[in-house]
């Protein structure tokens, strides 16, 4: 059942692709409205080891560099005595040094790293937006996703200059090809975005692994769908050549993401700074008792952003309801594929920072950032409960009145 309506006179079309300008443009003008407030570099945003990273090939020429002797830098371009934190391999890295040695020559200041990697940050927006279109959602829809993508401060996090951006744009494309291969699996363009997509997410190993695994779960098929054989195979392939970088690092460093000496004293520096040393040490039935806290805690303080962060989180879920409208079918599939893909790497993650936690003290690696690479699937979770919600209230309200009204007999004796 359509919940939505258009104004009277109006095409339901119109409105909905006017809502999807309106969400666009909501998100670029609080994601520049960051930008603007944000000294550069941001340090909620690793921006200054994302830079130095970048300086570090333009000035060295070393296409892999020593990450356990790799310097950070001033904004100046001067190396400084700390080591760099980041420990990614240099796939971003090949890309944005050759911005910043551009930047350079004509004068411009690092901080205009920004505008590269906003470009990325803008078309993951606009292709969210399409895929929401695709499936049929509505100005209202729009509208309620707005607001929930600035609840997860992923304008906020847009603005910054990073890999993240990278993963933001591969993960929206790869949802909106799958949309595309399960309506039509001879839609080869659907799979070419789909590939294209782990592609980009290769410069994180959480984005990989999950817009990976995601893939993998769309392209199984379920009981509706058989598997989608030579998507599979083609995935395998593109999926081995982008696990090389962490398979060279499982090799170099005995971890495909290590801890480097210069990660190391940064988090010990914070564990001091945030006064976590102190804190009496947590059992892992105590951490995970306490994990979902830690994820809502990066969005604010307060019982109504933890119940708001649950809520978001469980919406989703409302997808794995057989859908009634054949309209929805692919997109409840490709929610489904991306909420398996989610859980099962917030295992691998939780038990990572748990270890962390349990070497160093750190508390801070519960990021629900890792997962903004699935915002588009889970946008269409989000429109899912929101329609099916709203189709049972109009239910509701249209239940004939003699269904919930006392009933007395005529001939009741008195």
């Amino acid at each position: 059942m359509q919940v939505e309506t258009a104004p009277q006179g109006a095409r339901p079309g119109m409105w909905a692709t006017v809502g999807a300008v309106a969400f666009v443009a909501i998100l670029i003008a609080l994601t520049l409205a960051k930008v603007a407030s944000a000294e550069f570099p941001f340090r909620g945003g690793d921006e200054q080891g994302h830079f130095s990273y970048a300086l570090h090939l333009a000035k060295t020429g070393a296409w892999w560099p020593d990450l356990a002797v790799m310097p950070l830098y001033d904004l100046a371009g001067e190396r400084l005595a700390t080591l760099n934190f980041i420990n990614h391999p240099p796939l971003f890295y090949w890309v944005a040094a050759p911005v910043q040695e551009g930047l350079a020559a004509f004068g411009l200041p690092p901080a205009w790293l920004r505008a590269f990697t906003l470009g990325f940050s803008f078309a993951a927006f606009g292709v969210i937006a399409a895929l929401a279109r695709r499936m049929g959602f509505g100005v209202g829809t729009f509208a309620a996703l707005a607001a929930v993508m600035a609840f997860l401060l992923v304008p906020t996090f847009a603005a910054f200059f990073n890999n993240d951006q990278f993963a933001l744009l591969g993960g929206a494309l790869a949802c909106y090809g799958a949309a595309r291969r399960v309506e039509n699996r001879g839609d080869s363009a659907g799979l070419a975005l789909v590939l294209a997509g782990v592609a980009l997410c290769s410069v994180k190993l959480t984005a990989l692994m999950m817009v990976g695994g995601f893939a993998v779960v769309v392209f199984l098929g379920d009981r509706s769908r058989r598997p989608d054989v030579s998507a599979l195979v083609a995935l395998a392939l593109v999926g081995a050549a982008c696990s090389a970088p962490y398979a060279a690092y499982l090799l170099q460093y005995g971890s495909p993401t290590p801890d480097t000496a210069g990660q190391i004293e940064m988090l010990r520096g914070f564990v001091v700074e945030l006064g976590w040393d102190k804190v009496p040490h947590m059992s892992l039935a105590a951490y995970l008792s306490n994990a979902p806290s830690m994820f809502s805690f990066q969005l604010g303080q307060g019982p109504l952003v933890f119940l708001g962060f649950l809520a978001v989180c469980l919406a989703p879920l409302a997808a794995f309801k057989a859908p009634r409208d054949p309209k929805e079918a692919a997109a409840s599939a490709v929610v489904r594929a991306a909420m398996i893909a989610t859980g099962a790497v917030l295992v691998v993650h939780v038990a990572f920072a748990y270890r962390r936690y349990e070497a160093l003290g750190w508390l801070g690696d519960l990021y629900p950032r890792y997962y903004f690479p699935l915002l588009g699937a889970y946008a269409l979770g989000w429109g899912l409960f929101l329609r099916r919600a709203g189709a049972a209230v109009v239910m509701l309200c249209r239940r004939p009145v003699s269904a919930i009204r006392p009933q007395f007999s005529a001939n009741r004796q008195g």
